[in-house]
This record gives structure tokens, sequence and C-alpha cells, in this order.
């Protein structure tokens, strides 16, 4: 354990981990403990940690120095929980776990807030020292040896974009030759977010334009450089040969962020991006919060309907009258005071039409919809003529559908026109692995959200999220991280008391244990859990777990299982 020191000033929180020896605590930068409060002194109080236990004396400061409510004027001894005053900022003496005082995972944004403070709204990049380190290592030698090579124009920009989308956090890139009256898309590859401008980065007098999709202004400012000098790489290669054409190259999106380490969730975007390129049908089955509308997403994102709508709609959220008005739409006059409006499968048209929770959806819906799949038309709610609905449907549920096909809940016809492709994703129980990732973007993105500039997570909170069942999947996880960014302060760690009881307090994880003995005991869970639910089937255990037999059998030796 460890002594802290906490002190509370302005709505600030700062935690001071105390060493053995001397520290002054004062408002002057050269302070060892500094607290930029007006009420402090420059040189305010000395303390000293020895035998386990803290001694403060004040330094003759202007409003003096108090201890459990009285001022002293001699060296005080301090207990733990013990209130302490300098000037007007109080502070406690408080325990602390060393594992809560080491990182498990880091955060960017902690080196982003001091640099630049984040505007309302702003959303700093996801490692940004990070993507431009791996464009720098991993696709900067190949672009230049491309270029002395003789590459055209056309193949740097189709290479400048490929790497642009793989290692910058963008909803898109594209690169165009601009011609007179006319322009040139060379590379397209993610999508551009309609509801946001994308940024435009050309030279003067180039021929050039790459336009990119950020989040937010801040990553705009940070990668701005790294666009700019992509630009130029391709502006070099204008002279150096070659047709520039009007060859379009297109590339699946970027997998969801953070990446999945798991191989039955890696398996399941990899069959994705291959069903994708057809128009049959998906369903996705899973508990709620597990990430199927993101799994949707990615589909349309990466089949040829991409740049069509993307339209979602809850079956869970309506009662029967009002679904059926959302799917189909409404002819003005069906009733009283009733406008005309289109429905989400008039929306969808040539697009994709996400259909969550199907298995919610009453009989009779059933049918009208099974009727609009086949016809690819649809007759508005007291309309008469059709209307076109050439749609691509991706349903999902938590439901077991096999049982409601068994007693007729669910129709068997319908079932087999929305299920081509029927797969399942694993709860975040089966996914432990995982969590370090989900849990470091959350917090990230939630604390540049923020402005506040985290350090990271403790090896002490990390053992508890990777220990807790996760009842509400993915989506609670992010919700947790949502929480607790508010109580965070610049350039903290993220330690397991703040964390929700019902989170903290599950983890059996020793103190001392890295994150690699973390990872290994969620993946003995893992392994136990379906070796039994196989009844103790190797090869089928494999098969649920997505590795190959002989992986399994290697982990439950090293595992000692």
């Amino acid at each position: 354990m460890t002594l802290r020191l906490l002190i509370r000033h302005d709505e600030r929180t700062l935690r001071f981990p105390l060493r053995p020896g001397q520290l002054v605590l004062g408002s002057a930068p050269e302070c060892d403990l500094k607290v930029p409060h007006f009420t402090v002194s420059r040189r305010h109080a000395l303390l000293r940690e020895f035998d386990g236990a803290i001694e403060v004396e004040d330094l003759g400061s202007s409003n003096g120095t108090t201890v459990g409510g009285h001022r002293i004027d001699a060296p005080t001894r301090v207990e733990i929980g013990q209130t302490l005053a300098f000037g007007g900022v109080e502070a406690v003496l408080e325990e602390v776990a060393d594992s809560d005082l080491e990182a498990a995972v880091t955060l960017a944004t902690a080196e982003l807030a001091e640099d630049e403070p984040i505007a309302a709204g702003d959303t700093p990049a996801t490692s940004s020292l990070g993507a431009v380190k791996r464009f720098t290592l991993d696709h900067l030698p190949e672009l230049l040896r491309a270029l002395a090579d003789g590459a055209s124009a056309a193949e740097m920009a189709q290479r400048v974009g490929a790497s642009l989308l793989a290692t910058v956090p963008c909803s898109g890139v594209e690169v165009a030759r601009l011609e007179t009256g006319s322009e040139g898309l060379l590379f397209a590859g993610g999508t551009l977010d309609a509801g946001r401008s994308p940024v435009e980065v050309g030279l003067l007098g180039g021929a050039w334009v790459i336009r990119i999709g950020f989040a937010s202004n801040a990553q705009e400012r940070g990668y701005a450089p790294l666009v700019q000098a992509c630009a130029r790489l391709v502006d070099l290669a204008r002279g150096t040969g070659g047709d520039v054409g009007r060859r379009l190259v297109s590339v699946p999106p970027p997998l969801p962020q953070p990446p999945t380490v798991v191989p039955a969730v890696q398996r399941i975007y990899a069959d994705a991006a291959r069903v994708a390129r057809g128009d049959i049908s998906v369903l996705i089955r899973g508990e709620s919060g597990t990430g199927k509308e993101v799994l949707a997403r990615y589909l349309h994102l990466a089949s040829p309907r991409a740049g069509e709508a993307f339209v979602a709609l809850n079956c869970a959220a309506l009662p029967r009258d009002l679904l059926e008005a959302e799917l189909f739409g409404v002819e003005k006059g069906a009733a009283t005071g009733v406008e005309a409006r289109p429905g989400r499968f008039e929306l969808a048209d040539d697009g994709t039409l996400f259909l969550d929770e199907i298995g919610d959806m009453a009989p009779d819906t059933q049918a009208r919809i099974l009727r609009v799949l086949q016809e690819g038309e649809v007759y508005r709610l007291g309309g008469h003529h059709a209307r076109p609905a050439r749609v691509r449907v991706i349903s999902a549920t938590n439901r077991d559908l096999d049982a409601m096909l068994a007693d007729g809940r669910f129709r068997s016809d319908l079932y087999h026109r929305i299920a081509d492709w029927d797969l399942t994703l694993p709860p975040l129980r089966a996914r432990r692995a995982d969590i370090p990732n989900l849990a470091a973007h959350f917090l990230e993105r939630e604390a540049g959200r923020h402005g506040v500039g985290a350090a990271g997570i403790s090896r002490a909170a990390m053992g508890a999220l990777i220990a807790f069942p996760w009842p509400g999947n993915i989506r609670q996880l992010e919700r947790e991280m949502a929480r607790v960014v508010l109580f965070l302060e610049d350039g903290q760690l993220l330690e397991r008391t703040q964390l929700q009881p019902a989170i903290r307090d599950v983890s059996d994880a020793p103190a001392g244990d890295g994150l690699q003995a973390i990872l290994d005991r969620a993946e003995r869970q893992a392994i136990r859990a379906a070796l039994d639910a196989a009844g103790g089937d190797v090869p089928a255990a494999a098969d649920a777990l997505g590795v190959a037999r002989s992986t399994l059998y290697r982990r439950i030796k090293a595992l000692d299982l």
C-alpha cells in the first residue's frame, strides 16, 4: 500500500503519491507537490514520510496549515483519513493499493491535454501519435520506394489512400485528380460522413486533392500535416509516367475500433467482408449490447450499397400499429389529420435496412414484411400505389429464434428469407481478451469528449473489469467508462475504487498480478465454460471458441487445465 495526499480545490482533484523523505508543497513551479491556488503560498508546507506515517510542518505560510481543523505551528503527525487544509485548499491523507498506481493501459489523451485544450464537442484521435508512427514505420518506406521506382500518379494516389485509411482514425478517404470541368476519382475507401464536411487537402497549383473524414476538429488539426505530406507524395509522382486513367479502387472499410483480438470474432468479421459483396440477407443473433448494429453497419459499408442509405429500426420499441406505420409509411388521409410520409422500406431503397429485435415482431407484421421482401415494393398504409423498396435486410435478435420457430411464434418462411447467413455474436464474458482494448478505447473517447487528459487504467481497475461478467455486454462497459471519466482529472489513472461497487467487488485478482496473469485467468475461465458447454468435448469447444483444435490443446496444457 502507498500513502497519497488527495487535494480538492475549485472542482479539481489532485492526487500526490507520497514517497519516503521530505516533500515541499506550494504554488511555486519547483515544489514537489504543486498546488496552483491563490491561498497557497509559494512554499507552504513540508511533508515527511517515515515508518508508514506522515508528518506535516507549516513553512510560515500566509494562510496557515490545519490538521483535523486545528491550525498547526509545529510538526504534526497526520493519520490516514484525517483532513488537512493548506490555506483555502482541503486535503485528506489516504491509502491506495500499489496496483492502482501502476498503469495496465495508457492513453494518448493525457499528452493531448497537456499540449492544447480540447474545444467542447471535439474528440481527439485515438492514439494520434501511434497512428503517425504506424504510417511512418509501416507505410512510408513502401511509398517512397514506389516513388523511386517510377510509380505513376494513379498508383501513388491509390497507395497513399490505402495507407491513410489503414492508419488514420477516419470514416473515409478519397484521392482525386482535379481537371478542367471534371474530376478523376482514383481512390475511395470507407465512407465520408454526409453530415460533416470532409477535410480537403491539396497543394497550391497542384492537380491533386485528398478528402478525408474526421469525427472532430481536434483530429483535423492533429492529422493535417500528415495528410498534407501525402498530397505532396502524390504530386511528386505526377510526371513519372503512366496514364492517370479513370480506374476507381475501392477497399473494404476499416474494422470497428478497437480491433478484436478474439479469433472467433475476427473470423466473423472476415466472413462479413465476403458476405457483404453479395446481396444475401443476414441474421445476427446475440445478447443485447454485443455489437449487432456495429456489425450490421460494417456489412453495409463493405457492400456495393455503401453509397446508399443505412436505415435502422428497433422493432421492439413500438406497438404493432406504430411499427407498421414506421416500416411501410402512411398515405395522406389514412386517418384524420394524417399527412403522407414514407416508411423505412422506402427510405432504404437501394440501401440497407437494419431490423433490430425482429423476434419481437407480431405475426401479422411478419407476413407483410415477407411480401415486401418478395416483391421488392411496398404499399403505404391507406395507399394503393406500389413504391420501390429494393433493400438488403440485415436483421438482429436476442430472442431464442429456434424455439419461436418450433412453436410458430416466428414464421419459418420469413426466417428463410432473412437468414441466408445466420451467425451469433458472442457475449463480452466469452471474449474477455477484448476488454482491455475496449475499455481503453471508450475511456479515451469519453475523456476527449470532456477535455480530460486521463492517463489510463490501473492494473487493479483492469483486473476488476476483466473479472466482471458484464451482463449488459459491450454497451454496459461503454456506459461505465462514460461515467467514470466524469470523476477523473488530467494525468490520473482510472482506479479500481472509482468503478461501481458491483464491478470492483467481483474481482478476485491478487493485487500484484500483471496484465498477462489477468488475461490468462480470463482465458482459463472462457475455456472452462466452453468445455462445460461441450460436455468435455475438446473439438466441439474449439469450434465454439473459434480456434484450431491444436491451439486449444496447447492452451489447455499451458494453463494447466
